[in-house]
């Protein structure tokens, strides 16, 4: 292997200007593959940073931002926003999952501002989360604590959640946040913890990403007479669960499509009359959830997966140019040493 390694680093040094060619062209191929391939993997193969990312699964196979009024969905029927109702429905009846969080879909506009403080509210992104959200994905707080199903009960003091990346960016790593009293929105509430470095919530998306996870018991708190919690109809939560590896995840999917029909069965005489119509053709679909709830990758995965072919055929002209520059090299050198024998003549002087 060394000796291999010396003839070929002799061979180099014969030739930089061929060295330096050779070099270039494959830093610029691979280059660019390398950077489109990072970019496909953060946004089209990466799971969340969570504990066992592969038992993560969602209800719902569409990216829908961020209301769905009414029993039916879509013009396929494709069920893939919830409301809380619907979510408590199969955490109760689906005991396949060993845990099944709800998330919202798009943000909640926070205005926040530490109690007692004369400083302008700043406006921040808010998402409410069901209790057991944080159990649900694995993590763990960075400092103080993270929610629990008792957090999320009507009645119980109004609490949140905060980012690593605002905790440090706005607040300067201050552990006194935890335990501090908060006006959101006018309303007081408690900062119990501060997320893991690296987590940004189960959805990875170019905008709203959160800065406080809120209970979704408090939506009604915040939004008022806006609120969508107790309306049964009123879809904005997005369902991920963890599944243990020997469930069946297409017997699964069928319970839930079941499930489904059921609830939609005990809500008909509230339907309008075009929903009446269409209930039993609703449906879903459950799906791996280790990556979350992908909004990047619903909206460009077609872009980025042609950035890729196309960075691929770079890749592939720049080889074989190359290949060609050798061929091309061993060529002459073989046509001049035969040529060299033949007439007995030096390199340079056949050259001049």
């Amino acid at each position: 292997m060394l000796a291999d390694l010396r003839e070929a680093l002799r061979q180099l040094q014969k030739a930089p200007a061929v060295t330096t060619t050779a070099v270039i062209t494959l830093a610029l191929g691979i280059g660019a593959t390398t950077a489109i391939f990072t970019l496909v993997h953060q946004v089209m193969l990466k799971s969340l940073p969570v504990t066992k990312p592969e038992e993560l699964w969602r209800i719902g196979d569409k990216v829908r931002c961020c209301n769905w009024g009414g029993y039916s969905q879509g013009d396929d029927g494709d069920f893939s926003l919830f409301s809380w109702e619907a979510y408590k429905n199969f955490r109760a009846n689906t005991p396949e999952f060993t845990d099944l969080a709800a998330l919202q879909a798009g943000n909640a506009p926070l205005g926040v501002r530490r109690m007692g403080s004369p400083a302008q509210a700043d406006t921040r992104n808010g998402e409410y989360v069901s209790g057991n959200f944080f159990r649900t994905l694995g993590i763990r707080p960075w400092i103080g604590r993270l929610m629990s199903d008792a957090d999320d009960q009507e009645g119980a003091p109004p609490v949140a959640v905060m980012s690593y990346r605002i905790w440090r960016e706005k607040y300067a790593s201050d552990p006194s946040v935890v335990g501090a009293s908060y006006q959101i929105n006018g309303h007081a509430f408690t900062i119990i913890g501060v997320a893991a470095p690296g987590f940004y919530g189960a959805k990875l998306a170019g905008w709203g990403m959160p800065d406080f996870w809120l209970p979704a018991t408090t939506e009604p708190l915040i939004d008022g007479a806006t609120a969508r919690l107790k309306r049964p109809n009123g879809n904005f939560l997005d369902l991920i669960g963890r599944v243990g590896l020997a469930v069946n995840p297409k017997s699964l999917e069928a319970k839930l499509k079941v499930e489904l029909h059921d609830w939609l069965a005990s809500h008909v005489p509230d339907m309008e009359p075009g929903e009446r119509q269409l209930w039993r053709q609703q449906t879903l679909h459950l799906i791996p959830g280790g990556a979350g709830v992908a909004v990047m990758r619903d909206q460009y995965q077609d872009g980025l997966k042609l950035l890729l072919i196309a960075a691929g055929c770079v890749l592939l002209v720049a080889c074989a140019n190359l290949a060609n520059l050798l061929l091309a090299r061993g060529l002459r050198d073989r046509a001049q040493t035969s040529i060299r024998v033949a007439l007995g003549a030096s390199r340079w002087r056949l050259v001049r």
